[in-house]
């Protein structure tokens, strides 16, 4: 199944570390002068100070540069907010370097080690000397999509038309968890039936003037005008039939066990279209798909 969410979302991935921390330090609330033991109780760390600890250089930058977001959790696009607490000592430097609040294994690995290779700071300081200091800081890693190229879309049709193919569904746990969304999100099944007829119908009435916006782009020729308004009409009519057919008792679930059946509509369309225009397709892409 996983697959199928995969070829359905055309937006490949690239990785990028966003906001990789915040403009201000997370720290407990706690009154000023007040401070925290150490287990052998001779040693003082403190959260408040009459000077905070100091980065040397621009910390953001610092942490983009030597931040490497793991490539396995790109692969399995895994994303999250880790925070991570340390000590800045009397020198400067960073020690007690531990996770306080986790995003993923993967993910707090790498938290830790960045943060442990840190180079000294401008320790914090208390009457006008140096004091060990406990900071918290929040690194959030982020996946951000690539911008989708006309041959990685040809590749992802392909490779969701053989898919489409092989008649690939839902588990009944996941077509369950999807109909339990549906009804939450959208309402009963007279509800939806009733909205998802009216769209197509009003989509169905649209088609003329989306054919004659798309003449003027694609400068499609007479016949060519005909045929494309054709293959429009087919799919969308297709899908009202499909709609109409499950009728109103238990349409939820019915429609979203023939969700294949819908994309499959779309499907053909779209290698029609590609048919159709041929060396043209790709200023179809431009205008009309990588705008979406």
């Amino acid at each position: 199944m996983h697959r199928l969410n995969k070829t359905y979302n055309w937006a490949r991935t690239i990785f990028v570390l966003a906001c990789v921390v915040s403009l201000g330090w997370i720290s407990p609330v706690m009154a000023h002068g007040m401070e925290v033991r150490q287990a052998d109780g001779d040693t003082t760390v403190y959260v408040v100070a009459d000077v905070q600890p100091e980065f040397n250089g621009n910390l953001n930058q610092w942490l983009g540069e030597n931040i490497m977001y793991p490539e396995e959790a790109q692969q399995e696009r895994i994303e999250g907010k880790v925070f991570v607490t340390f000590v800045v000592e009397k020198d400067g430097a960073v020690s007690q370097v531990r996770v306080v609040r986790s995003a993923h294994p993967i993910l707090d690995a790498e938290a830790l080690r960045v943060i442990q290779n840190m180079p000294k700071w401008k320790p914090a300081t208390m009457g006008g000397q140096p004091v060990r200091f406990s900071k918290t800081l929040p690194i959030t890693f982020k996946l951000a999509p690539e911008e989708l190229t006309y041959e990685m879309y040809l590749k992802n049709l392909e490779e969701e038309a053989k898919m489409l193919k092989q008649g690939e569904q839902l588990s009944p746990e996941d077509q369950a968890a999807r109909v339990e969304a549906f009804k939450k999100q959208l309402g009963d099944d007279a509800t939806l039936y009733k909205m998802l007829l009216e769209k197509s119908q009003d989509i169905k009435k649209g088609i003329d003037s989306l054919v004659k916006a798309q003449t003027k782009v694609l400068k499609l020729k007479k016949n060519d005008v005909k045929e494309l308004t054709k293959i429009y009409e087919n799919e969308i009519d297709a899908k009202i039939k499909l709609i109409e057919s499950l009728g109103t008792n238990d349409f939820v679930s019915k429609f979203v066990a023939s969700e294949i059946k819908m994309r499959q509509f779309e499907m053909d369309k779209m290698l029609q279209i590609k048919d159709l225009l041929k060396d043209r397709f790709k200023d179809y892409f431009e205008n009309y798909i990588l705008p979406q």
